[in-house]
């Protein structure tokens, strides 16, 4: 073949295949097939899997092939080098993303490769050969994600027929599991719900039964709201979806009981049970394209070039639209709300709200703001080294917490103004915590974060429950299930883990938790429970303890300086670009020389204070706080 002549369609289209492959399906099965995850928080089923694995390694190249076959005959093979070179060169640019350097320099390397290496596929026989040769590698990529990865737990699963057991619950039960959402966080310096921040949890732990010392089992969402619906300890290898777990609390009841349930992270409850949980297909097969090529991205591009692509860390589904101004976590579909009532049949109601969750960008009040991010987290979760940037997140998982707070205050309005309140069983929790220590992981549990993950809030209040109860003995969130059954006086049909916090049981002497993969962590209760004290009396040196929402505006030992005139401290003139667009401002910079904190005045009075780490800050502010005014900065000396 010359230069310019076009190879026959057939073998042009197979090569475009063997490179797309090699290019993008194979590093997508490879990364997708290994996170299960990734499809069973979507609700995807073994069909959009199979769709999906059909899709990604073929439709693509016929696409790029009809292209070819539409180009005059003169052009076609220009056009074909182009599409080979191009190939090639997101090939080679996956290989050395991480190799350091500028992003320009490497995206130009992998251009370089990719036109030289179709200048020899254009020149050399041997080179087309070889991917002739490789023809049946697309073929060999499909099958092993179908039949030998994660995802062959979903598209290999079996029939999706609901086992209900039919039990008929003798109360309605409402269910609400928070995410993300430690203990602590919630607490003053007295140990109790910090009433003045968070007043509806805190109105909640006043006419129910408090398990203060609760413990999650699991360190992520796909294993830790299983283990509350099902009161099992989670296994390796299980996705958060029906087919690993059939034996749940909808399947318990859901024979003789109304089911609203309002889940887009897990689905364990049964089509069957359950109709329209997981939308319609085009519904789901969009969200899973959108999702796929945002992963591709942050798989391809290397540096800075990834940074206006939405993010893939804060969960496993709906990144465009996480990333959207309009989706908010805390706005409850009406249909649910509305449901919030007595009923003459029996009724459950689930609900699992993705607050405070990451990412943090509610105030208390449910407005929504968007800042210039301290340096975040990175491969595995691993937060970066500076303290005062890992604050930073801190302070706004702090003022998230408060808007979910707002989000418990809604739904117990509705419960008590129907009067289901008085009726149900009502019971609120989380599936797991979250770390903010610098240089540590922020969730994958390790032996350095277990008291700030393992800790979670469990408030259970009975039918007619008015007086306030604190049990301090240890309790699990595998023991809800089985707290349920003894209240609605229905019997498990199952083997659980659990055990009914309503009896006189023994106590746990340890507390378990299990990582994703399957290790263990069996760390002794009073141990753990007194490393949690510890780490509770650093969130309260750092935020304070019963006071307004404004302060936690001010954080690090010289907070007290909130509200009042500041003078003799040195200016800082090292600052970031301010964006005073949004109701949140992040004021950053540089201190030179030695600094304890930094002070944001605004109208001759200090408006935000903020820790320094390594010379560098970075403090919020309530842009009407800054009067439309440029704030100055100046550093609080030791």
């Amino acid at each position: 073949m010359s230069r310019l002549q076009a190879p026959p369609l057939r073998q042009a289209g197979l090569h475009l295949l063997v490179l797309w492959s090699f290019a993008v399906a194979q590093p997508l099965f490879d990364l997708l097939g290994k996170n299960g995850e990734f499809f069973a928080a979507r609700g995807s089923t073994r069909w959009d899997v199979v769709v999906f694995a059909l899709v990604v390694p073929f439709a693509v190249p016929a696409l790029l092939l009809g292209l070819e076959a539409m180009t005059p005959r003169p052009a076609r093979a220009a056009v074909h080098l182009v599409l080979v070179a191009a190939l090639i060169a997101l090939f080679v640019l996956q290989a050395i993303r991480g190799a350091g350097g500028p992003s320009w320099l490497l995206v130009a390397a992998a251009a370089t490769v990719g036109l030289a290496a179709a200048a020899a596929y254009a020149g050399i026989a041997g080179a087309r050969l070889v991917l002739t040769v490789l023809g049946p590698a697309p073929l060999l990529f499909l099958a092993l994600f179908l039949f030998h990865s994660d995802a062959s737990n979903l598209a290999l699963s079996g029939p999706e027929a609901a086992q209900a057991a039919g039990e008929r619950p003798r109360a309605p039960v409402v269910l609400v599991a928070f995410d993300e959402l430690p203990i602590n966080s919630l607490l003053d310096a007295r140990g109790r719900i910090d009433a003045v921040r968070f007043p509806n949890f805190a109105r909640l732990a006043r006419g129910s039964t408090w398990y203060a010392d609760t413990s999650t089992v699991g360190e992520g969402t796909t294993h830790a709201v299983p283990a509350i619906l099902t009161g099992q300890l989670p296994r390796a290898g299980e996705l958060p979806v029906y087919m690993n777990h059939r034996q749940n609390l909808f399947t318990l009841v859901g024979g003789a009981t109304d089911l609203h349930v309002v889940d887009e992270e897990t689905h364990l409850c049964p089509p069957e049970l359950c109709p329209g949980l997981e939308g319609s297909f085009g519904g789901r097969m969009q969200s899973l394209a959108e999702d796929t090529g945002v992963v591709y991205l942050h798989e391809l591009l290397p540096g800075n070039l990834a940074d206006g692509i939405p993010s893939i860390a804060n969960g496993w589904a709906n990144f465009l639209r996480d990333a959207s101004a309009h989706h908010d976590p805390g706005q409850l579909p009406p249909a649910f709300m509305s449901s919030l009532r007595p009923t003459s049949r029996p009724s459950l109601w689930y609900v699992h709200v993705m607050l405070p969750h990451s990412p943090w960008r509610y105030l208390p009040s449910g407005q929504r703001y968007s800042v210039n991010a301290a340096p975040g987290w990175g491969g595995d979760e691993v937060w970066n080294d500076n303290q005062a940037a890992v604050d930073q997140y801190w302070q706004r998982h702090l003022l998230q917490l408060g808007y979910a707070d707002r989000v418990l205050g809604r739904l117990i309005v509705r419960l008590r103004s129907t009067g289901l309140y008085d009726r149900a069983v009502v019971v609120v929790t989380a599936d797991h915590g979250v770390s903010f220590r610098a240089g540590q992981k922020r969730r994958p549990l390790s032996s350095a974060n277990l008291q700030d993950i393992a800790y979670v809030p469990l408030f259970v209040k009975l039918p007619e429950q008015r007086r306030a109860r604190v049990v301090r003995r240890p309790a699990r969130t595998i023991d809800i299930v089985p707290t349920l059954a003894d209240a609605l006086g229905l019997r498990i049909p199952w083997q659980v883990d659990g055990r009914s916090l309503l009896r006189a049981n023994r106590r746990e002497r340890n507390v378990i938790l299990i990582k994703d993969g399957g290790r263990r962590f069996v760390v002794a209760s009073g141990k753990l429970e007194a490393l949690r004290q510890q780490a509770l009396g650093r969130q309260l040196r750092l935020f304070g303890s019963r006071e307004s929402t404004s302060a936690l505006f001010a954080v690090g030992p010289d907070r007290a300086l909130l509200g009042h005139p500041f003078e003799g401290g040195r200016r800082v003139a090292e600052l970031d670009p301010l964006d005073l667009s949004g109701p949140l401002v992040q004021v950053s910079g540089h201190v030179t020389g030695t600094a304890r904190s930094v002070v944001v005045v605004s109208a001759g009075r200090v408006v935000a204070v903020d820790p320094v780490a390594d010379g560098r800050f970075w403090a919020l502010v309530p842009r009407t706080a800054l009067h439309g005014a440029r704030p100055q900065v100046f550093a609080v000396l030791p």
